[in-house]
């Protein structure tokens, strides 16, 4: 088996590859919207001898093909990287004057909505609300390294909270205007238990436990001849960041039981606040429902056959 080294990335972007640099990786990939950091880490993959390409470099020890091999896809990526910035600096400006544009990761290759929780609950909110909307699958970042974020009027923010806090501002809407302060204080006590607690969880079980799924479902855009390698790189390397981050957190340092164990009762601790209410809150809408539903979601479309769609659609557990 021949290894090739390598760094491949669906953007644009600029690496210092000095030792125990870091790369700043932002995370699109897991829905999160907090950015990561990638340090003095090393991709190795299998080159497979398709066609008898090895051989056919002639007599030189594996090593020295290897090192041809990984040179070229190197030369090949750098190119593709080129064309995309190339691309994407002619594309115009768009135009946010009383328009709401919503930049999001690009559609999964299944039909589902999103891969991320984040942008999901922010395009339902934008549809709860009845705010009419564009969206733009760039994949450009917002200045904070964030996504979803959304332009409007030439103003950039990021961060759902702080679209939502901005969108209620300036366009008077308000999904929560029916809560008294202590629903809205369970409403906010809630969401951080679905954003910083259950959707870990959720990352674990997309990105680690059913990569594989999660690979075939990611979309890259531009990708080319080299879709295929960059998912593939891509998915490993996410895989990684998102353990490492579980560590951090502390989920993380938990057995892969325990870790569905604690997801488990979040999702019924969904189940026995909504109980037999119309919606979450109550028999209106609110802001807490995008943000369930982005992560239910996941499961239901994104995690075929997993224990989040069996505890949702009971089997073989007691149904939520």
């Amino acid at each position: 088996m021949h290894w090739g080294v390598g760094f491949a990335s669906s953007r644009p972007c600029v690496v210092d590859l000095s030792w125990n640099q870091s790369v700043s990786f932002f995370g699109w990939w897991a829905g999160s919207e907090e950015p990561f950091s990638f340090y003095g880490d090393i991709i190795a993959f299998p080159l497979q001898d398709y066609g008898g390409i090895m051989a056919g470099l002639g007599s030189d020890p594996w090593w020295k093909k290897t090192l041809y091999l990984t040179g070229g896809a190197l030369l090949a990526a750098a190119a593709y990287l080129l064309h995309e910035l190339l691309v994407i600096r002619k594309q115009q400006e768009i135009d946010s004057k009383d328009a709401i544009i919503l930049h999001q990761f690009a559609r999964p290759n299944n039909g589902v909505p999103s891969l991320s929780p984040f942008c999901l609950k922010m395009e339902t909110y934008l549809r709860m609300a009845d705010l009419p909307y564009q969206n733009y699958f760039g994949g450009k970042l917002s200045a904070q390294g964030k996504m979803p974020w959304i332009e409007y009027n030439n103003e950039k923010v990021s961060g759902t909270e702080f679209i939502i806090d901005f969108l209620e501002e300036k366009l008077g809407v308000n999904l929560n205007k029916n809560l008294g302060p202590h629903e809205r204080a369970v409403s906010r006590a809630v969401t951080k238990m679905v954003e910083e607690h259950f959707y870990w969880t959720l990352a674990y079980c997309q990105w680690v436990d059913n990569l594989n799924e999660t690979r075939k479902m990611l979309s890259l855009s531009g990708g080319g001849p080299f879709s295929n390698l960059l998912r593939w790189v891509v998915c490993h390397i996410t895989k990684g960041i998102v353990k490492r981050e579980m560590h951090g957190h502390g989920i993380g340092r938990f057995s892969e039981e325990e870790i569905y164990m604690l997801m488990e009762k979040d999702m019924r601790s969904l189940a026995g606040l909504l109980g037999d209410k119309k919606y979450i809150m109550g028999p209106k809408l609110s802001t807490l429902d995008a943000t369930v539903f982005g992560h239910l979601a996941q499961a239901m479309w994104t995690l075929p056959g997993t224990r989040p769609e069996r505890l949702i659609k009971g089997k073989p557990y007691k149904p939520l």
